[in-house]
């Protein structure tokens, strides 16, 4: 699909981190609304829209009312430890909220992508590709990889493309003005001098919030079905993230605490190492992800204001 100033696409989830992100990037060369719950605020450029997943009937008729040629799912209730403590809500936006959106939008002809996560897998092994079976440890898992099934079950939609699952691992960047990263945090913390614990046993590929939204577009512009998984090109702790910040910023090292993940009481169960394959995406479409120090250094040249 060649993007144009004529091409409408509708994000969902424009105020989180990487709707934001998505929704900047698309906006200046597509007419984009970019859908809201908590904060109504998106990108310049960007139309908001109200959406509350929690509402089959709302949803439908906010997508019918926009008909977009493209729909971007990338809205979610993301923090597993929530999930856990509502699962009521999880599985009302996670879950069945997404299928409606899956639904509506084939039933309009809409090109659709959904953002989904490394945490379908159960991290015992790591590096895993498109074709690894799914078996997620955490109720968030498991609605995620509910509403990819949601998803790719659409086998007609409209005569456009099937959709794309993009599967992302540990996001950094700045986030938006309502939604942080786990970088972000991380970076607050040690600029006041606070210290902070760090895993040195759980592995992901962290793929910068600018290259994810590059993964979308991509996927977008070269009518991508399927699954494809989207992550850095190095695998590595948070522990050894965190000293790469550090060099990077000037932070003293020594505010980083080493823990491993059981010493550490989450409500809900996290993998070990949910590292994702990236060379699908990568030779169907020319995606290259920035290392880390490259990502972090154009964070350093583009601190918010």
């Amino acid at each position: 699909m060649n993007l144009s100033h004529e091409t409408s696409v509708l994000i969902t989830g424009a105020s989180g981190a990487l709707g934001w992100v998505l929704a900047r990037r698309l906006a200046a060369v597509c007419s984009v609304t970019g859908t809201y719950f908590s904060h109504e605020r998106v990108p310049a450029g960007v139309t908001p829209l109200y959406m509350d997943l929690g509402d089959p009937i709302g949803i439908a008729r906010a997508l019918e009312a926009e008909a977009p040629q493209v729909v971007v799912h990338a809205a979610a209730m993301t923090d597993p430890d929530g999930c856990e403590r509502d699962p009521a809500t999880a599985l009302a936006v996670n879950q069945r909220g997404s299928a409606v959106v899956a639904e509506v939008a084939c039933r309009l002809g809409s090109r659709s992508v959904y953002v989904s996560t490394d945490l379908v897998f159960d991290g015992k092994r790591g590096d895993y590709g498109e074709g690894d079976e799914a078996c997620p440890v955490s109720l968030y898992g498991r609605t995620k990889m509910a509403a990819e099934r949601a998803f790719l079950g659409l086998t007609v939609c409209g005569g456009v493309a099937r959709p794309a699952v993009i599967r992302s691992s540990l996001i950094y960047g700045w986030g938006s003005p309502e939604s942080g990263t786990f970088f972000s945090g991380l970076h607050a913390s040690l600029k006041r001098g606070a210290s902070m614990r760090l895993f040195t046993d759980q592995m992901r590929n962290p793929i910068l919030e600018d290259d994810l939204a590059e993964a979308v577009v991509l996927a977008i512009e070269h009518d991508l079905e399927g699954i494809y998984h989207a992550g850095g090109p190095e695998a590595l702790s948070r522990l050894e993230f965190g000293r790469v910040v550090c060099e990077v910023f000037g932070f003293d090292r020594r505010l980083l605490q080493p823990i491993s993940m059981g010493d550490f009481e989450y409500i809900a169960a996290r993998p070990l190492d949910s590292t994702l394959n990236i060379s699908k995406l990568a030779d169907a479409s020319g995606f290259r992800p920035r290392p880390i120090r490259e990502g972090l250094v154009y964070l350093a040249a583009s601190l918010p204001d």
